[in-house]
């Protein structure tokens, strides 16, 4: 029997630094079900930036791809500094620069360290950066806190204004941000468009079945976050602004029949894998807030090539679409919409990943409201 062609990889996280300058209360790496980043090397050596970019090319060339992204990731990556970070990026642009193809390089960061020598590095580069910002300082400084439990809004606001100044801005890609029930979503919405981002994307806090969300009751289907998404959706479509926020375009998009624009929705195959500081190829990182070794492979970039770990099981898992989810998912009228939910929110001990999200409520509320507007628009234009 022949086997399933390979789906080439689109998306590289590279771990370049496995520790991290704060202590977000709901970190996946530090705070949750792995804690394997102890064994890490604190940065990605040369070699293993060397090895790993060829591997890239490898996989690329021989699947025919021409472009995909490479991202810097934690922990927090800026502290690895602009010279280290700019050798990592000059190793990708020596092995790739005979290259036709079309690499994105960029950073995903908490902000706290940018600086001028971080953004003259972007701009020379042709890089760009994220950043993770929970909402308002009220709101921010519940989680997202140091060492000693201190607030970082501050501090980060004087760097955001540097980075969203004139001389940066181009740099910059727009905001990650938790969701946090308790919280005035209008509120959220408002503060994070006041430094006009290009993009916001919100996000579950990476809970499941046996450890529930803050707001959510077992048994109950209650949707806090859904209610939270519908205000902020309903404050950000009033608001007129172009900044996308992805799982409201995505599923816009999604419910028009195109495909997902995010990992967390859909049932399209998934792209992304990650490489470790010591060059241990893992699963997409998120899962470690599941259980110790969730994200466990077992290759590395210097014994094994990306194709490899494309034919493994764990990874073939999440290219399945629809087969891969619970029955319940399978018969919900929805499912090619919400795609079963975020892999990690889907576990719980007694099942594994055969489940529907724990968020499936709130998936619903959502996709249902955005429906609804959608439809009650297009009606409007009809009669116009």
């Amino acid at each position: 029997m022949r086997a399933d062609p390979i789906h080439p990889f689109h998306t590289y996280l590279w771990k370049v630094a496995s520790r991290c300058n704060i202590n977000c209360t709901y970190c996946y790496v530090y705070n949750r079900g792995d804690q394997r980043w102890k064994e890490q090397p604190h940065y990605m050596s040369r070699e293993v930036a060397l090895i790993s970019a060829k591997r890239i090319l490898e996989h690329s060339r021989r699947h025919a791809k021409k472009d995909f992204a490479i991202v810097f990731h934690g922990g927090e990556p800026l502290m690895a500094g602009a010279r280290r970070l700019s050798e990592y990026a000059d190793i990708i642009g020596n092995v790739f620069s005979e290259e036709d193809m079309r690499l994105t390089l960029g950073i995903q960061s908490n902000g706290l360290l940018f600086d001028r020598g971080i953004g003259d590095l972007l701009l020379r580069r042709g890089m760009t950066i994220g950043v993770s910002i929970d909402g308002p300082p009220e709101v921010n400084d519940r989680n997202r806190v140091d060492k000693l439990g201190r607030a970082t809004s501050g501090e980060l606001e004087r760097r955001l204004r540097l980075l969203t100044s004139k001389e940066y801005r181009r740099a910059f890609t727009g905001f990650l941000c938790v969701i946090d029930p308790n919280t005035e979503p209008e509120r959220t919405v408002d503060y994070l468009l006041s430094f006009d981002p290009p993009s916001i994307d919100f996000l579950f806090p990476l809970d499941n079945h046996d450890r529930l969300p803050p707001g959510k009751r077992a048994g109950s289907s209650v949707a806090p976050y859904g209610e939270w998404l519908v205000r902020a959706f309903d404050r950000w479509l009033a608001s007129g602004r172009s900044t996308e926020v992805r799982i409201f375009h995505s599923l816009i998009g999604l419910i028009a029949g195109a495909p997902s624009t995010v990992e967390t929705l859909g049932v399209d195959p998934v792209d992304l894998i990650v490489i470790e500081t010591n060059g241990d190829i893992e699963a997409v990182d998120s899962l470690k807030a599941v259980f110790n070794g969730a994200t466990h492979l077992g290759y590395n970039v210097v014994r094994n090539q990306f194709d490899e770990v494309a034919t493994n099981v764990g990874v073939r898992s999440r290219q399945m679409g629809v087969n891969s989810l619970s029955e319940q998912c399978k018969a919900c009228n929805i499912v090619e919409i919400c795609g079963g939910g975020y892999l990690p929110h889907r576990y719980s001990k007694e099942r594994l990943f055969d489940n529907p999200s724990v968020y499936c409520a709130d998936l619903k509320l959502l996709i249902e409201h955005i429906a609804n507007v959608i439809s009650m628009n297009v009606g409007r234009s009809k009669c116009a």
